[in-house]
């Protein structure tokens, strides 16, 4: 069977594999953002084992620097939220095997993240992301990544 990715169309099951903090965040909202985002999860032999939201309009609890920034849904990016792989799946390439199988599923789409971690910019560029902006604020720092389809 092998690893592929599929919308899910109830998030407890990807909220189930989500960090508490994560799930702490965007349960309570939840309802207001599923009608503007879409759920796929990244399938190991029929287990779930990662995946992410896509959000078509501002994810919840965005920061100022991500507002600063909303014209990109303008300008037809997506955002992409809530990357997660499970604790024992990590470090196998699972994350990029997501990523990978996103863009092909979407090939012309247009994705745009966030990230806190500088270490994590590195990942993201090997995966086809370039630098869009950086905050200008020391903590908590922030970049903004894009991929162009």
């Amino acid at each position: 069977m092998g690893t592929f990715i599929k919308p899910i169309s109830n998030q407890t099951e990807l909220f189930s594999i989500l960090s508490d903090e994560w799930k702490e965040l965007i349960t309570p909202v939840w309802q207001l953002h599923a009608s503007s985002s879409n759920i796929y999860g990244l399938f190991l032999n029929d287990q779930l084992i990662g995946g992410g939201i896509l959000f078509y309009k501002m994810p919840p609890y965005a920061t100022s620097f991500e507002l600063e920034n909303e014209n990109l849904f303008k300008k037809g990016y997506v955002y992409l939220g809530y990357v997660w792989i499970s604790e024992n799946h990590r470090n196998k390439g699972y994350a990029s095997k997501f990523l990978t199988l996103l863009k092909k599923e979407n090939p012309s789409q247009k994705y745009w993240l966030t990230i806190e971690e500088e270490n994590l910019r590195y990942f993201y560029e090997q995966n086809g992301f370039t630098m869009y902006a950086e905050s200008e604020n020391e903590y908590p720092k922030e970049w903004i990544l894009t991929y162009n389809g």
